[in-house]
């Protein structure tokens, strides 16, 4: 083989593994994009949910919801004071209890047999066996923040974790700030301080970095298209495996992750086809995550994402 012929064959070899590379890359880039990866040994693919639901009219108006096995959830709608517990196989109601009259309840979380329910007005509902009036503990929480909405259990820490949707306090200057809080459950007390507090620059500013989709509007007087996220909270939960917390805002349909300092790891613009309306999310024992999107004028839904393992 002649050097020319040689040179000529290294060339087109290193160029065939460089597109390869590149294609590749691509793929990864493209799978990141639309999905959240984790530190430890799963992630999750928000453009293929595992199955969707269309859930009953009664649960048109479903905000809070928690796990209650594998095949099971309970939740709550923001009008009626009603537990409703449903099964995923059978795709049903199969029981629901009245604790309250009509009110705006959005949180909604479990602690061995004992529920928590959060109304937007910072009261605490804590329900438990024997499902009657005798069993029912109200409490008005001192957070400042006007309307509340995220509520989920720390099992770790042994704590609750409130969301509030507005923000942290009076002020322009406060704006684009969002605190979250929680509730040691050993002393049944709120910590006023809060555990940590997200910025909406720093989501941005993460996004921007990790070239991930943020919402978009067109800027007043130009065609410039600008950052519309908002990110006020609708939902929180805590994987189960990866002890990372998970925090929806509807008004964007984002999701946002982070660690218990409240350092930002994971950001994703959830698709409108799927996400008309997010307002809930839980996760099962397993790792699986489940969301629920208001009706609306239409119908609500439920839709389950795998917790894909990483092959070893």
């Amino acid at each position: 083989m002649s050097r020319q012929v040689y040179f000529s064959f290294v060339i087109v070899a290193l160029s065939f593994i460089t597109v390869k590379r590149l294609q590749e890359a691509g793929v990864i880039h493209f799978q990141f994009l639309q999905s959240i990866f984790h530190k430890e040994n799963g992630w999750f693919n928000f453009k293929k949910p595992d199955f969707i639901l269309n859930l009953p009219f009664e649960l048109r108006e479903i905000s809070g919801l928690t796990d209650q096995s594998n095949n099971e959830i309970a939740c709550v709608q923001d009008e009626n004071g009603i537990l409703f517990i449903y099964n995923l196989e059978n795709d049903s109601i199969i029981q629901q209890y009245n604790f309250a009259k009509d009110g705006d309840y959005e949180g909604l979380t479990r602690v061995d047999s004992t529920y928590y329910i959060l109304r937007s007005d910072a009261t605490l509902i804590e329900l438990s066996s024997p499902w009657d009036s005798t069993s029912i503990i109200e409490t008005k929480l001192a957070i400042p923040t006007l309307d509340n909405e995220g509520l989920c259990f720390d099992e770790r820490d042994n704590r609750l974790l409130i969301a509030p949707k507005s923000k942290l306090g009076k002020g322009p200057e406060l704006k684009d700030y969002r605190a979250i809080y929680a509730i040691d459950l050993t002393t049944k007390k709120l910590i006023e301080t809060p555990l940590f507090v997200i910025s909406v620059s720093e989501i941005e500013a993460f996004a921007n970095v990790n070239n991930l989709h943020l919402p978009q509007r067109i800027q007043r007087n130009s065609n410039d298209s600008i950052s519309a996220l908002k990110f006020m909270p609708s939902s929180i939960a805590v994987h189960p495996k990866t002890d990372e917390i998970y925090i929806i805002s509807a008004i964007d349909k984002t999701m946002a992750v982070f660690d218990k300092t409240g350092k930002i790891m994971s950001f994703v613009k959830l698709d409108d086809k799927l996400f008309n309306k997010p307002e809930g999310i839980t996760f099962l024992e397993n790792g699986d995550l489940i969301i629920t999107n208001e009706g609306e004028l239409g119908v609500p839904t439920l839709l389950k994402f795998k917790w894909q393992k990483f092959e070893e």
